[in-house]
């Protein structure tokens, strides 16, 4: 779960029109986010306020081995009227998750449009973030600033003061220019003497979708290649460091789900490591990770998946439920627990454009048995009108004009498609999550619970692992932490 801080920078970077996609560090965010999770130690309690627009404060109060906090202080030169607090916000946006890879080729994002595109970036150059947190009891302090330098260039500065670090402390810059195309970092820590150069180049284009041969089943589209790599270089102890990824994200015409594909390697360390996730469906997600020494031999194979729960009600005047037709396996489920028959809570009244608005289809597959169909309520209406032709009526054979219409509007149905299994995944009203995740080599299990309590955001969860001398599972790690906001 994001802390209300990171949850503020993230709606900065949303603001200023960033992309944090398109940064190397963030290649493998998604595996990272279902088979990574980090897990609560013991009990903490977070309690934030945004005084407005342009500044928030958050005190913090831990006691994990000794009483300690923290009191942190946010400053953006851009008003973030698009954030909430704890009793509003979705769980989506609260929890670090699947993301869903966008194609934003020439600077226009297939979300939004060009003159979105530059009325945001044009409007937020030279925007600015301040941050900084005070730890309680000792003296160790951290800062953050982000400097929006142009629309595409920022420089950001994070520091750390701590009397036990080397020096009392540390510094890193980094010079980011990120654009449609490719993304290109220069950082230096003062830790080492540390020299580093990350670039990330997309290829993919969602206009390829006209060049899809319709015939393939299943079909993908918004498909988007990443291909990056970091170099890194330590003064003080000439060390080199060096490694490359390649990231490939798409998703399924037929069912508009959507899987991300990347694979990393280290030459100097030898060690390769291959991840595939998938959202399975609107409220589940699955991730595997295989990793792989070519010196040592070693190998190692994770697992692990998250589940979201639908709310069984819901209290806030903004939300509206929906007519679902209940077709598919999911909704079917979805009518056995909900008190209200064939409806789920929908986040906003905005999601969809139906034609028929007393039964609004929202789910794009139908049928039960277990095929992938594309509901026809989605498509939009339009038809070819059958043309006359000249030649002789014994031809049957459509013109290469012909043709390319009904690649045209059979393109137009399958985003249809994509288009509304994301915004269903946007949209849906999520009162809790579950994540699980098991390594075979480490034989250690990990199980997080993450929700919405009150007004409360509530994470609680258990790491337990075997022990190698007795084979004895023993707890390692177990904690619950609360967070509010307002």
């Amino acid at each position: 779960m994001y802390t209300y801080m990171e949850y503020l920078q993230k709606c900065f970077y949303k603001s200023t029109s960033w992309n944090e996609d398109n940064i190397f560090s963030n290649i493998t965010a998604s595996s990272s986010a279902i088979l990574e999770f980090p897990i609560p130690t013991g009990i903490k309690l977070d309690s934030s306020s945004k005084s407005s627009e342009y500044s928030a404060s958050s005190f913090t109060l831990s006691n994990y081995h000794s009483i300690n906090g923290s009191l942190a202080y946010l400053y953006s030169s851009v008003p973030l009227r698009n954030t909430m607090g704890t009793r509003e916000i979705s769980l989506q946006d609260a929890i670090a998750g699947f993301r869903i890879i966008e194609p934003n080729i020439n600077g226009i994002s297939s979300i939004g449009g060009q003159d979105n595109f530059k009325h945001i970036t044009g409007k937020y150059d030279k925007s600015s973030l301040l941050y900084g947190r005070m730890y309680f009891p000792g003296s160790a302090l951290e800062a953050m600033i982000i400097k929006r330098i142009t629309s595409q260039t920022q420089l950001l500065i994070k520091c750390i003061n701590n009397p036990h670090l080397d020096k009392n402390g540390t510094m890193i810059l980094y010079l980011q220019k990120n654009t449609p195309k490719y993304s290109r970092e220069f950082i230096y820590s003062t830790n080492e003497s540390l020299i580093g150069f990350r670039c990330l180049y997309n290829f993919g284009n969602a206009d390829n979708a006209n060049n899809i041969n319709t015939a393939l089943i299943p079909k993908f589209d918004n498909s988007v290649i990443s291909i990056g790599t970091e170099l890194w270089y330590a003064a003080r102890t000439m060390s080199p460091g060096l490694s490359t990824a390649f990231r490939y994200s798409t998703r399924s015409t037929s069912t508009g789900k959507p899987l991300t594909m990347t694979l990393a390697v280290n030459p100097i360390l030898g060690h390769i490591s291959s991840t595939y996730t998938v959202k399975t469906s609107v409220a589940s997600t699955f991730s595997s990770k295989y990793d792989f020494n070519f010196f040592s031999y070693a190998s190692n194979l994770s697992l692990g998946f998250e589940l979201y729960n639908y709310s069984k009600e819901n209290p806030l005047h903004s939300f509206t439920n929906r007519s679902v037709n209940l077709s598919s396996e999911e909704n079917k489920y979805l009518e056995k627990r909900s008190e209200r028959g064939n409806t789920i809570p929908i986040r906003s009244h905005t999601s969809i454009a139906h034609k028929d608005k007393d039964n609004l289809i929202i789910n794009p597959i139908q049928n039960l048995d277990n095929y992938y169909h594309i509901n026809p309520t989605l498509l939009p209406d339009k038809t070819l009108s059958k043309p006359t032709s000249r030649k002789s009526s014994k031809s049957s054979s459509l013109s290469a004009k012909e043709a390319a219409e009904l690649e045209r509007l059979s393109s137009a149905n399958s985003e249809s498609v994509t288009t509304a299994f994301q915004n269903l995944v946007n949209e849906s009203d999520f009162a809790s999550v579950v994540k699980f995740s098991t390594s075979l080599n480490d034989r250690m299990v990990k199980i997080l619970w993450e929700g919405r309590v009150k007004d409360f955001l509530v994470s609680t969860g258990v790491k337990v692992s075997v022990n190698p001398t007795t084979n004895a599972p023993e707890f390692n790690r177990f904690g619950v932490s609360f967070s509010y906001a307002c």
